[in-house]
């Protein structure tokens, strides 16, 4: 029976072999690491005593891709979903608060209340969004909207970070316009935060697994490739370090692994090069708190805190973008970012609980409009080999979504591929 091989057990490459198992196929996957999840997983830290993620995540209401993923595996209801959709934001430096909260796409009277909108802005100010539509290849959002305006710091800037891991002033502003098109614009049910108040583990990646063990697929850890021969413009064997492993004819082959190891793979293939850092700081807490804005999450304005996110008595920090932060001693960033904590909570917490920072120097491409214009799409030069991951060209940045989508797509392709006559390959 013809197989669909799958290197890398990071989402993208679940994403394909999931639903390449669950159309008949048969799977084969392969992670060099000894456990899938690669840049998205959860595991039980040492220090602090319980399950954290090694970075915090949150889904919206428009991620379509990977509420299907979600509902294909059997874990959607695992997601905390908060409706109506609300972002709380608060500047510890003034003290200022606010929610910004999203409503009709078809008429937004929403942005004629002054409590859902960014403060000291205007109606008028969100219309910088239709220059983000009409922005050229090269240009970034900064060159798009009014960096000295107070929507700029308050949200295209957080907003952009977040989505897009790069910096505002040099971010791809036609990346952004996608976010936005598909959030903002789209309404309060497309901006739905929802939340993964389980763990990224236990929700996107071991139900995924318990489908593919349902469904026979063979699963190897610690499996690298080094590389592929190729014959006549097809993948015809993977080299392991033990030896060569042929593919049969109808065979089909995803690479769902990051772009420096994909260019180790397959040397031919055009694949970003610069990235950009994400780091995390975990604090275990006495008991649980409430944040700012009651709810599970809260955006900090004129900090290196980013977000902060709670989930019982973890206390959860995301810098993106972190460039400046990646090299900084750990036990240093958690003293400092304890106190911007303390100083938004508004309240003495007392002194650094436990904590554990976590530094993703490669969690995205960077998302700029040069890096942006070469991110290949899932088709290659090899009939049967195909592209998957959050780097490759989905028309989404670099996220959860992105992730998911691009192993969908390369499953379509890949089982069209097997799907083709003989006379045809």
């Amino acid at each position: 029976m013809a197989t669909v091989h799958v290197v890398g057990g990071g989402l993208s490459g679940l994403a394909c072999a999931v639903r390449s198992a669950q159309a008949g196929r048969k799977v084969a996957l392969y992670e060099a690491a000894p456990q899938a999840g690669g840049r998205c997983r959860s595991f039980l830290d040492d220090g602090l005593g319980c399950l954290i993620d090694n970075g915090s995540h949150m889904l919206l209401g428009a991620n379509t891709s990977t509420r299907d993923y979600l509902s294909g595996i059997g874990s959607a209801g695992m997601l905390q979903e908060i409706a109506p959709a609300g972002f709380p934001f608060l500047e510890p430096a003034t003290g200022r608060r606010w929610t910004l909260r999203p409503g009709s796409p078809w008429l937004p009277l929403w942005l004629l209340s002054k409590s859902r909108r960014v403060p000291d802005t205007s109606p008028s100010d969100y219309l910088q969004v239709l220059r983000l539509a009409r922005a050229g290849p090269r240009q970034t959002v900064a060159d798009c909207v009014d960096t000295a305006n107070p929507l700029f710091e308050r949200l295209w800037q957080p907003m952009c970070c977040a989505a897009l891991n790069t910096d505002a002033r040099e971010a791809s502003a036609r990346l952004m316009w996608r976010v936005v098109a598909q959030t903002l614009l789209k309404g309060e049910a497309a901006c739905r935060p929802m939340i993964f108040t389980r763990g990224l583990t236990p929700t996107l990646i071991d139900p995924a697994l318990k489908v593919l063990q349902n469904h026979g697929a063979n699963v190897r850890y610690q499996a690298r490739v080094r590389g592929l021969r190729w014959q006549n413009g097809r993948v015809v064997a993977l080299h392991f370090p033990e030896g060569l492993m042929r593919l049969e004819a109808d065979d089909a082959l995803v690479l769902a692994v990051p772009p420096d190891i994909c260019r180790e793979i397959w040397p031919a293939i055009e694949a970003p090069e610069q990235y950009r850092p994400i780091v995390n700081i975990h604090f275990r807490l006495p008991e649980p708190v409430a944040l700012p804005g009651a709810m599970p999450f809260l955006g900090l304005i004129g900090t290196d805190s980013q977000w902060l996110f709670s989930r019982g008595d973890v206390l959860s920090v995301t810098i993106s973008a972190g460039e400046r932060f990646v090299d900084r001693p750990s036990w240093e960033l958690a003293n400092h970012i304890w106190d911007e904590v303390t100083h938004a909570m508004g309240r003495n917490m007392g002194r650094l609980p436990p904590w554990r920072v976590i530094k993703e120097r490669r969690a995205t491409i960077a998302q700029t409009p040069a890096v942006a214009a070469h991110r290949p799409g899932p088709e290659t030069a090899l009939s049967n080999m195909f592209l998957a991951g959050d780097w490759t060209d989905t028309g989404l940045p670099a996220t959860i979504e992105s992730s998911i989508r691009s192993g969908h797509v390369a499953a379509r392709l890949a089982l069209r591929a097997m799907d083709r006559r003989p006379a045809d390959k």
